[in-house]
């Protein structure tokens, strides 16, 4: 995993970064003591207004925030989260368990389904957060927590959404934003959440796949949605 660093951009910010680093453990450094830093530099830029992200290893890289909003526009493997979840009754509650930067979960939300997401990582669901504050999306619920812990909760009535980003580690094949990610939150926990998953009590389970992906189930799928790059396998346990 690479160094995560806290920073501002104005002078007047200072504070707030220093106080966001603080509450998160995390490396507070100003922006010359990043520039002269060697090693990976991955930064959280704190405003009064929103909070950044910029990969500095990436000589072209830009701070970046968020745009829920531009997701409904875009196309990508969003038509198949359509596909699939149209297949659902929508009084079915869905769990998101790997929320990160919670846009799959936004986009399920976005066809009718009540959707909580869990987000280990308390600087990330800060920054999710803040940039879904302008959304205003009333049934996505974002929750600071491990989703292992919350597995005991979970019923027949429930659908179970879980993206493991590490299984393909290409930066050709990856947004800006996931190889953030993929560069500073670490992985071990994903095979658990995925294991918990299907061992689960949970109705339905649907696990999001790279089509370069040579992780193996060992209990198949009841089905598979095929796209072009990202393929959903889907475990319809109603009725067992």
């Amino acid at each position: 995993m690479n160094h995560l660093y806290v920073s501002y951009l104005k002078i007047e910010e200072k504070k707030l970064a220093q106080q966001f680093a603080d509450k998160h453990e995390l490396t507070f450094a100003s922006p010359r003591q990043i520039r002269i830093k060697k090693g990976s530099k991955l930064v959280i830029w704190i405003t009064k207004d929103q909070i950044l992200l910029q990969d500095l290893d990436d000589k072209n890289s830009k701070p970046f925030f968020l745009n829920f909003h531009l997701l409904e526009k875009e196309k990508s493997d969003r038509g198949l989260l359509k596909k699939c979840f149209s297949k659902f009754d929508k009084s079915c509650k869905v769990f998101d368990l790997t929320a990160g930067f919670c846009q799959d979960a936004y986009c399920i939300a976005n066809m009718g389904f009540e959707v909580i997401a869990y987000e280990k990582e308390s600087w990330l669901f800060e920054f999710t957060k803040s940039c879904m504050k302008f959304s205003k999306k009333e049934n996505l619920k974002l929750i600071n927590l491990n989703s292992l812990e919350a597995f005991n909760t979970f019923t027949q009535k429930d659908i179970l959404f879980v993206d493991p980003m590490f299984e393909v580690n290409s930066k050709s094949l990856a947004k800006k934003e996931i190889q953030f990610l993929r560069k500073c939150i670490p992985s071990s926990l994903e095979r658990e959440i995925i294991d918990a998953s299907i061992n689960s009590s949970a109705g339905l389970i649907v696990i999001k796949r790279h089509k370069l992906s040579n992780t193996k189930q060992s209990v198949k799928p009841s089905y598979v949605i095929k796209g072009k790059v990202v393929s959903l396998e889907v475990f319809d346990r109603r009725g067992f």
